[in-house]
């Protein structure tokens, strides 16, 4: 029938999310140089003269990012060489004041046979940010693999980084599936999984099948030349370009043993959803999950900036004991659990105990230690059902 028909969009008010949780950066490698610089919004890029056929990846990955997560912040910066140390990840930290929360890396240079000294070096610099008071969660993709690569991947669960993980997957059959047609080779899914891990909860898994459902819209024909192309993330494929469809369960799950990220379906179910939220580290690691590592952060962060002003300040002194006085204590343990009590009345924590042993000769030392216990909140990663027939019930 002959009509007029409106489709209701949202987003053009540009609203912010509040916090700063969603903070997200962008590194890419093997790409024209770009300065670093805060986004806010996709129509941002025009500004800057990047569009979707100048700088089709760097266009795409930050697209996918506010497909997402629309209303976060994000920054990126362009490098054409990589030295293999990955200090632009703490330079763009740097330059965003370390209000970033979490930071992905497109790495189109680096080969397979150095993936793991590749990995180690990054979550080095990431660890180092830590150090500094600005923690970040990392994600890195790899692009020079083959199928047969693939298929002998090397086990991330022997390593130690526990504040990077690495991302295989690829979109099939949408924008992300186009502009790895016209680029040359695979560009993976960084975008979208920076967008997943912004939106989340700093205690929920990017894996969460009633969230995290990656699957929302097609992009118009005038970022893919006119060409009508699937729902991005809608069909999904390893980065060496292979359907994950083709590959056996014992496969997909042997690749899922060894710790990587890559989106997948659920069956009976409509969407893609990320297979779970590993790092690269061992299974037994309190750190062996990106939740566990942002919600952590956050305590840190949040502890840092209350005990932050008590530095070169008086702390008095039990003049019987010549230790710590009681009321400097209990005033010290107040101010550190006031992030943390906030964290656990948003189910960000499930508790904590802030500890400080008086037994410290603050007088000889000028320091004081302080013991923080933060007690997670659990994911539900299966489900166990018992089922059969009865004669009755």
């Amino acid at each position: 029938m002959n009509t007029v028909s409106f489709n209701r969009q949202g987003g053009g008010l540009g609203r912010q999310l509040p916090g700063e949780d969603h903070i997200s950066g962008l590194v890419f490698y093997g790409l024209p140089e770009l300065a670093k610089v805060e986004i806010i919004e996709v129509e941002q890029l025009a500004t800057m003269g990047i569009t979707a056929v100048s700088h089709p990846v760097i266009h795409y990955h930050v697209s996918e990012y506010f497909r997402v997560n629309p209303g976060s912040k994000l920054y990126i910066v362009s490098k054409l060489l990589n030295d293999g140390q990955f200090n632009d990840v703490k330079q763009l930290q740097q330059f965003a004041e370390g209000k970033i929360r979490q930071i992905g890396v497109v790495d189109l240079l680096t080969v397979f046979a150095t993936i793991v000294t590749a990995s180690e070096a990054l979550n080095s610099r990431l660890n180092e940010l830590a150090i500094a008071n600005m923690p970040c969660s990392g994600v890195i993709s790899f692009h020079n693999i083959t199928n047969a690569n693939l298929l002998a991947l090397p086990n991330l669960r022997v390593l130690s980084c526990e504040r990077l993980s690495v991302c295989i997957g690829q979109d099939g059959s949408g924008r992300g599936n186009y502009v790895s047609g016209i680029f040359g080779k695979k560009v993976g899914i960084v975008g979208a999984t920076m967008g997943a891990i912004s939106k989340a909860k700093v205690h929920e898994s990017i894996g969460w099948v009633e969230k995290q459902n990656l699957v929302t819209g097609t992009y118009a024909k005038s970022l893919t030349d006119d060409l009508v192309v699937a729902r991005e993330l809608d069909v999904v494929k390893f980065i060496d370009g292979t359907l994950v469809s083709d590959f056996t369960p014992a496969q997909i799950q042997a690749i899922n043993d060894k710790g990587y990220l890559f989106p997948m379906k659920h069956i009976g179910y409509t969407g893609t959803f990320f297979n779970d939220s590993y790092t690269a580290t061992a299974v037994d690691s309190d750190f062996m999950t990106i939740e566990n590592n942002r919600a952590i952060d956050k305590a840190q962060r949040g502890v840092y900036v209350k005990l932050l002003p008590k530095i070169s300040g008086p702390i008095y002194i039990d003049p019987a004991t010549g230790l710590i006085s009681e009321d400097s204590i209990a005033s010290l343990e107040a101010i550190a659990s006031i992030a943390l009590e906030q964290m656990e009345r948003d189910g960000e924590v499930s508790g904590f105990k802030v500890f400080i042993n008086p037994d410290q000769d603050v007088l000889a030392s000028s320091k004081i230690t302080v013991t923080l216990k933060v007690v997670p909140v659990g994911v539900l990663r299966e489900i166990v059902v018992n089922i059969g027939f009865a004669k009755q019930v």
